[in-house]
This record gives structure tokens, C-alpha cells and sequence, in this order.
């Protein structure tokens, strides 16, 4: 099972914000939803479709492994996955440096952050680091315009990857939300993304 950090990304709007809410955290029962869990399953897929080179269509009505469950893939999950590869694919240039499931750690900044980015790509030609996130959630919009998520993704992969960044583009694929483009994103100077 996945560690979560008790100063992680996701949290990271109530906890900013009220920083009583770590310790109060700490008391509440620990449960997924399905809707969660049904996130975590599409990344599990998303990560392996991105490391196989292969169509996240080709996996529907195959077990995968998420988080050492064996997981059946549904064509909606597929499908939106197939949006998040897609995007990540055809903006791919050839000086690009791409990882997937970037991890990092922040504790030198404080400690307890760290996490992992679902999709980092550096561009040298450009010094621009684009941090992509994938949400396959379509019951709440997410916003990348100076969503704080976002923001300590890009510190963490600007740090964990030392790239000597001028700019980093954070991006949000939320394919299955209707009525909204599914690809948003927000740039940022690296030296702001710091001050954050």
C-alpha cells in the first residue's frame, strides 16, 4: 500500500491553511472511498500503459495491480486514461526527458512532505518543466490555475530533479468531467514556484 505523507500534496489546501488540521487528522478513521479508489486504480493503469508503450484499451476486462489488488479495467476507466496517455504523447518533443510516478521528498524544506508527481517532463530547449496530474474524478472540478496541489508537485519535482528549470508548466488531464477542457494548465517562474 501507497505511504501518504501527513503534509502531502492532496491535503495540502486544508492543511496550509489550518495547520490544527494535521493533528486533528490524525484521529479520523482511515477509509477510501470507492471514488478514490477507483483513482488510484486508473493511475495504476496510466503508469503501466506510460512504462509499456501499449493502448490502456488493449488492458479492458484484464487484471491489473493497483496497490497489490488485483484490479478488473473498465472501458470508462481506459477511456479515460487514454486521454491523460494521449496528451502526454502527442506533446512529446524530441529533446524531452520524460518519468512517470516521480517521487521526491521536501523534508529538507519541512519535514514529513514528500510524494509523487504522476507525470514530469523536461524540456531543455525551453528550460520548462512540465508537471502533468491526472484526475480521473468527474463529480468535482479541478482547476490548475495556482492550485496549491500543483504547486508542491512542481517544487517537488523542480527539486528532485535538478533540472535547471526557468519555467514549469503544471498541467491537470481530468477527462471525465463534462463541460470543461479536459487538459488545463498554469505556468510559473521557477523562482515563484520556490517563493511558494
Amino acid at each position: 500500500m501507497t505511504v501518504h505523507a501527513k503534509l502531502g500534496a492532496s491535503g495540502m489546501y486544508r492543511w496550509s491553511a489550518c495547520p490544527g488540521s494535521v493533528r486533528l487528522s490524525k484521529a479520523a478513521p482511515k477509509t477510501q472511498s470507492a471514488y478514490a479508489q477507483d483513482g488510484t486504480d486508473a493511475h495504476s493503469l496510466a503508469a503501466l500503459v506510460l512504462r509499456k508503450n501499449t493502448d490502456p484499451l488493449k488492458y479492458v476486462g484484464t487484471e491489473i495491480e493497483s496497490e497489490g489488488r488485483s484490479v478488473k479495467v473498465t472501458e470508462a476507466m481506459a477511456e479515460g486514461v487514454g486521454v491523460y496517455v494521449n496528451h502526454l504523447r502527442s506533446t512529446c518533443q524530441p529533446d524531452d526527458v520524460d518519468r512517470i510516478e516521480c517521487r521526491f521528498d521536501l523534508s529538507s524544506i519541512y519535514p514529513g512532505c514528500f510524494g509523487t508527481a504522476d507525470f514530469v517532463r523536461w524540456r531543455q530547449s525551453e528550460k520548462l518543466l512540465i508537471v502533468t496530474d491526472y484526475k480521473h474524478g468527474m463529480g468535482v472540478f479541478v482547476s490548475a490555475e495556482d492550485n496549491p496541489q500543483l504547486k508542491y508537485y512542481g517544487l517537488g519535482a523542480l527539486l528532485a530533479s535538478g533540472y535547471p528549470a526557468a519555467k514549469i508548466r503544471l498541467e491537470i488531464v481530468q477527462p471525465r468531467f463534462g463541460g470543461a477542457d479536459p487538459i488545463r494548465s498554469y505556468e510559473i517562474d521557477a523562482i515563484d514556484l520556490i517563493d511558494f
